[in-house]
Order: C-alpha cells, then sequence, then structure tokens
C-alpha cells in the first residue's frame, strides 16, 4: 500500500513538473496548495476532474454529430421510400410496411374490403415488430394511430 502511494506521489510530482513556471506566477493559489503537504492531491484531482468533463463534451460532440447523421439517413430513406410509393400502387419497405396508393377518386365496396385488409395486414405485421422488440413503442402507437386514421376514413 506504501508503495501505490509512493508511486502516486510520484506520477502527481511527474504531472507537476510538466506545468509551465508562468502558471504559478499568474495562479498564486496552486503555489500556496503546492507548498501544503496534501495540496497536490488537490491539484491532480482538479486536473482529473478537468479532464473528464472534457472527454465528456468531446463525446457529447461525437454523439450530437452521429445522431444528424442518423436523421439525414432516416430522411434520405424515408424520401426513397415515398418515392417509390407514388410511382407503384402497392410498394413495398425493407421492413416489410406497404403503402397504398389509390387511383381513382371513385371507390366501391370491394375496394373498401380490400383496403380494410390491407390495413389489418399492415396491423398486424406493425404488431409483430412491436412484439419482436425492432421497434419501439412510440412508433408502434403512431403507426396504428395512422392506420386506424386510415381505415377511419374508409366508408363502409
Amino acid at each position: 500500500m506504501i508503495e501505490l502511494m509512493q508511486m502516486i506521489e510520484t506520477l502527481i510530482d511527474q504531472l507537476l513538473l510538466l506545468v509551465p513556471s508562468p502558471v504559478f506566477v499568474d495562479f498564486p493559489l496552486l503555489g500556496v496548495l503546492l507548498a501544503n503537504p496534501n495540496g497536490r492531491y488537490v491539484v491532480a484531482g482538479l486536473a482529473v476532474v478537468t479532464g473528464f468533463i472534457g472527454l465528456w463534451i468531446v463525446l457529447w460532440i461525437i454523439q450530437i454529430l452521429l445522431s444528424k447523421q442518423a436523421k439525414l439517413g432516416m430522411k434520405a430513406r424515408d424520401n426513397a421510400v415515398k418515392a417509390d410509393a407514388a410511382n407503384s400502387p402497392k410498394a413495398k419497405t425493407e421492413d416489410g410496411f406497404q403503402f397504398f396508393k389509390r387511383n381513382g377518386a371513385e371507390k366501391t365496396q370491394s375496394d373498401d374490403d380490400a383496403a380494410l385488409a390491407a390495413i389489418e395486414q399492415e396491423m398486424l405485421a406493425i404488431r409483430q415488430l412491436f412484439a419482436d422488440g425492432h421497434i419501439l413503442k412510440d412508433v408502434y402507437v403512431a403507426e396504428t394511430r395512422r392506420l386506424y386514421g386510415r381505415a377511419k376514413t374508409l366508408k363502409i
């Protein structure tokens, strides 16, 4: 245990040797702390805390940059899916979601039945994705509400 304490004190002393001397002139409190036998522990602790704060800031910036890239990628994928949905009456995404486009303004009972059956299948697929843990609860609720709104607009 004593050897560990001596090793730590030696490392702290080596750290303090790296500090340029004008810093001690500009901040006389450092000189007072170093004059105290336990003061170097305070200075080393401040250095460690400052280092961790700097590391936290760097990781936070990296997280922000990566989340922006992910959002841009998701937006590009959504735009591609919308373009595919606009080009074909039935478009299927990688996740198994289907988007349907209505071709005419006139609807018949068979069109309503087919659309409701398709909405039902899509709701079941979304439920299965949620049950398997592939999508979050918020996404599940939002998609279910969207499909319910679509089904509600159909006249039976």
